[in-house]
């Protein structure tokens, strides 16, 4: 289940992430060899597994502010570029067992990019691809004071011209640039700081379409979009983390982060009430300056004791986030009946924009959780934590809206290891997460929906089937308010998800120079509650695949060590594509083939990778909007060279 419960299908992002068709990475990063499972793990920019921060479960931990940075608490509005990250693990199922204060959506963990030993690196990558898009990145490691005090930093840039059938005119130029000061000052005090910008500029809308009833648009056969709506973005992320060991026993840490998003310019090109000959309703929503900025910040003390076999941990935590979002404002103009093939330019309308609601939600947690590894034996886990959560909303010309919660959530996790190969786990996790926003198309598009109790059981058992091969089995059962749009077209809560699926992980490297990691989820995320025919919900939420398989392998050929050949397999099942369940969208089968070739480059490390992205030249729509489509391309071919200084 790759898509969130909005409905925003997270399928093409990360077979866009996936090793085979991936944009750029270090020289020597090997995800496919590095991950434990196939539950989601990015190195660089290179990903592998069947998961990733937008989709975990049929849900999204980025949505549900679950998301961390070295395991610190981090309310995050914006990307992270990849000038200030290594890459991301997601929590989940076993990986979830020992790790402080889990929530039922997984965890999105994000790693910043590691100093070194005080050498001076750099890594530079040239990219083409895909769309007609090329870029390039440094990133670099400078020692200012040895090992003691430290600046990794980097910058990147990449133009996209969308000169290729399909994208013609889906121009955009997107530009990063990230510093991680790093200070040592004893063996005992660590302290990280990161500034990490970026800037998505000259961005063409692609439309989003809107079925009439339960029937599939024509596909298109090139870019459609106004030449004028062209939107742009900056964000911001930066903070600051403290790790002191203060004596034996006790560790402290801290951090502060803040977060934003601004988008000055911003369009929705959306064609309603579309026929089976392409006909429909346009309609063009521009939106005045909308911004999210988030501080947040983490403090936790960590006191860990031995005695004989056993290793106890105990934890004092708090942390808490003061959101802000101005949305809202936006107008829309009707253009008219036109054939959502055509490509129809209309002249930019005279826009006339709204006052904005101002929403501002402050979330309070303090909490202790109790840790006890029984070497060889087991790992248990029990925590509990008292959140405060309050939310107001002034919207124009109604009266001011406020929400509280205070909910006490607990947690328990555990894991037996009933043989040398054979661990058993279990655990039961409490939340409260967000909901995510209103889409384009709902008249109350850009609310910020409240946060909501959550709940999530899970257990299964991982077994050793050699000493670099891993399986794990598991199942798991999830409990969200469902949010959709209603027949007054209204995103609100409509009952409640629940999600019971089946998990297979197999992982590692198989025989020499093969690796694979394959991953599998066969689940339903059901809609429950009273009157859910009369409000127009189906049995199943929109936008989730009952079957969902991803199967990566790598193999590095013996005879010539130098070059490798990858192979990814992708396939989604069919999904609900209206909330009424009456449109359904076809499964759909992926694949990609690729290959790399390393060398020296003047005796630095270098990769040459090249990709050709879908081989069976899909093109179809996928899930997007509730309920709308946004048309997935076919085959492409991506190159790019990285080279270690």
């Amino acid at each position: 289940m790759a898509r969130d419960s909005k409905g925003r299908s997270a399928a093409v992002i990360w077979l866009l992430a996936s090793p085979a068709i991936c944009l750029a990475q270090h020289a020597t990063d090997d995800p496919l060899a590095t991950a434990d499972d196939a539950f989601g793990l990015t190195l660089g920019l290179e990903s592998v597994g069947l998961y990733g921060p937008g989709g975990v479960r049929g849900f999204s931990p980025q949505t549900a502010g679950n998301v961390r940075i070295n395991g610190f608490y981090f309310d995050q509005q914006g990307s992270l570029s990849n000038r200030v990250v290594e890459g991301s693990t997601i929590r989940v199922g076993i990986a979830e067992i020992g790790y402080p204060f889990p929530s039922p959506t997984g965890i999105v963990d994000y790693d910043l990019r590691h100093a070194g030993d005080g050498t001076p690196t750099a890594s530079v990558v040239l990219s083409d691809g895909p769309y007609q898009s090329r870029g390039g990145s440094v990133d670099g490691n400078v020692p200012i004071v040895g090992a003691t005090l430290q600046l990794p930093i980097g910058a990147g840039f990449q133009l996209s011209t969308g000169n290729s059938q399909g994208n013609d005119g889906y121009t955009s130029k997107y530009t990063s640039f990230g510093a991680i000061p790093q200070w040592t000052p004893t063996e005992n005090i660590t302290v990280r700081a990161f500034i990490d910008y970026q800037a998505l500029t000259s961005q063409r809308t692609l439309p989003n379409v809107f079925p009439d009833g339960d029937v599939i648009p024509p596909l298109l056969e090139h870019y459609v979009g106004q030449d004028w709506a062209q939107g742009h973005l900056w964000t911001e992320n930066f903070g600051a983390m403290l790790t002191a060991r203060l004596s034996t026993h006790w560790t402290l840490a801290a951090s502060g982060f803040r977060s934003v998003v601004d988008q000055p310019d911003s369009f929705s090109d959306l064609y309603f009430d579309t026929t089976k000959t392409g006909l429909a309703d346009h309609q063009v929503v521009s939106y005045p300056d909308q911004t999210t900025e988030s501080s947040s910040g983490d403090l936790r003390l960590t006191g860990r004791f031995i005695a004989g076999s056993w290793r106890h941990a105990v934890i004092f935590e708090a942390h808490g986030r003061d959101t802000l979002a101005l949305y809202g404002g936006a107008d829309v103009v009707d253009v008219g009946p036109a054939y959502i093939y055509q490509g129809l330019q209309v002249h930019e309308p005279a826009f006339a924009y709204g006052p904005l609601t101002h929403d501002r939600a402050e979330l309070w947690s303090i909490g202790t959780a109790y840790r006890a590894q029984w070497q060889g034996h087991g790992d248990f886990t029990a925590g509990v934590q008292r959140e405060s959560y309050d939310k107001t909303v002034v919207t124009p010309g109604i009266p001011e809206g406020h929400l509280t919660d205070r909910p006490l959530r607990g947690y328990t996790t555990g894991a037996i290891q009933l043989a040398k190969a054979l661990t058993m786990y279990a655990s039961y996790t409490q939340g409260l997460e967000e909901s995510g926003t209103a889409p384009s198309n709902a008249q109350n598009r850009g609310a910020v929906l409240p946060a909501a109790r959550t709940q999530q059981e899970d257990a299964g058992f991982r077994y050793q089937l050699s000493e670099k091969l891993k399986l794990i089995v598991g199942g798991f059962e999830i409990e969200k308010p469902y949010y959709n749009i209603d027949l007054d077209n209204v995103d609100r809560q409509l009952g409640t998800q629940r999600a019971r699926g089946f998990e297979f992980s197999l992982s590692g490297e198989v025989t020499k120079g093969l690796n694979v990691n394959f991953g599998l989820l066969d689940g339903k995320v059901a809609i429950i509650g009273s009157n859910l025919q009369s409000d127009g919900v189906g049995p199943v939420a929109f936008g989730q695949p009952r079957l969902l398989y991803l199967f990566d392998a790598d193999y590095r050929f013996q005879r010539w060590p130098a070059f490798s050949s990858d192979l990814v397999v992708y396939r989604f099942g069919a999904v609900p594509a209206s909330v009424d369940n009456t449109l359904s969208n076809p499964a759909q089968l992926l694949i990609n083939l690729g290959g790399r070739y390393r060398f020296k480059l003047y005796s630095h490390a270098a990769t040459l990778r090249l990709a050709y992205q879908d081989l069976n030249n899909n093109n179809f729509w996928n899930t997007s909007l509730s309920p709308g489509f946004y048309q997935f391309q076919g085959s492409v071919v991506i190159g790019y060279m990285t080279v270690d200084l």
